[in-house]
């Protein structure tokens, strides 16, 4: 049995439970009821999760990567947090939370009109002048650009500081190595990921994955921080994430195929994560090119100053891609 097989197939006649709406709403929002929803199922799924990743520990979240983040921190039990410039106000919230100083790495603007990413050697300095005994670095960014990891973990190794990566956009890195950057479970103490992000997980929904003194302090982190009413319908959707992987993994050659054509065509940042397209529209013109492509038909992720940004998932079949071609034809083609 799993999760999803269980609520799929609860239908009592009369239900004298919460929540109130007693299923008319969503025949499949449930709660624990009396022992026939074995706990297990959740713990079970997330060992099946575990294995997919490579991960000592890991745990489904219905409160999104943010909280994922914010236990990962607090159980490390910081003075100071080194991060980057570009960091998710999520990192700040976990600093305010620890009672911990927050130091910024960088700050630099690069050729392409974002922060300088944050590299090993900008950490080894960082670490040495703030004292830090916490590291938390995005990897990969909005725009799908992978930091060196590997280099940054083994930084913070020898100053003796608990790494912890924000991969709330790489989830899918570990379903395909040899098409994407290392997932960061392999180098952190600590890693979110958001599978609303980039999976087909329901958003709200992330992992967290969690090694050695870590992983056991964040549960009570989580349970410090979350509700003691999860949503069975988003735990379902992480547990289908997970089952599903192997169905999706053949389907980033066909994207990676679409997204090389793309960029042979139009001019995109060069990242490190195919499935995401940063559109270089000109400075200036970020805005309005992801107005004119929303009004044929196509939303973009988001927008800045420059760039318009999309996502690529498994789930984009042929008609989708074959919209967001032909909108671009339209809005790059005849200049913005």
């Amino acid at each position: 049995m799993t999760i999803g097989g269980f609520i799929g197939k609860y239908a009592p006649l009369w239900r004298g439970h919460t929540p109130g709406h007693k299923g008319t709403l969503c025949a499949r929002d449930v709660t624990e009821i009396l022992d026939v929803f074995p706990g297990g199922l959740v713990e079970a799924a997330e060992t099946r999760g575990a294995k997919l990743y490579g991960a000592e520990k890991l745990r489904f979240l219905t409160g999104g990567s943010s909280i994922g983040i914010k236990a990962a921190v607090l159980a490390a039990q910081p003075e100071v947090i080194l991060t980057d410039c570009y960091r998710h106000r999520a990192v700040d919230e976990a600093a305010l939370l620890a009672r911990a100083r927050l130091e910024l790495i960088g700050g630099a603007e690069g050729a392409d009109g974002l922060p300088v990413l944050t590299t090993a050697e900008s950490v080894r300095r960082a670490l040495k002048e703030s004292g830090a005994d916490c590291v938390v670095v995005q990897y990969p960014d909005y725009y799908g650009r992978a930091a060196d990891l590997g280099g940054i973990a083994e930084e913070a190794r020898s100053a003796g500081a608990t790494l912890i990566v924000d991969s709330a956009h790489g989830a899918h890195f570990a379903l395909r190595p040899d098409l994407f950057p290392p997932s960061a479970v392999t180098e952190a103490d600590a890693c979110n990921m958001s599978a609303h992000k980039t999976l087909g997980g329901l958003t709200q929904t992330a992992f967290l994955a969690a090694r050695g003194e870590l992983a056991g302090r964040v549960d009570g982190m989580l349970d410090a921080l979350g509700t003691t009413s999860p949503n069975y319908v988003l735990l379902a959707s992480l547990e289908a994430c997970v089952d599903g992987a192997d169905k999706l993994r053949a389907r980033y050659d066909g994207l990676k195929k679409f997204s090389d054509t793309f960029r042979s065509r139009h001019k995109c940042l060069n990242g490190d994560d195919f499935t995401r397209i940063a559109v270089d529209c000109g400075e200036g013109n970020g805005k309005r090119a992801a107005y004119a492509f929303y009004r044929r038909g196509v939303a973009a992720e988001k927008y800045d100053d420059k760039y318009v940004v999309f996502i690529l998932t498994p789930y984009d079949g042929e008609e989708g891609l074959g919209a967001l071609a032909e909108a671009a034809e339209c809005v790059l083609g005849r200049g913005i």
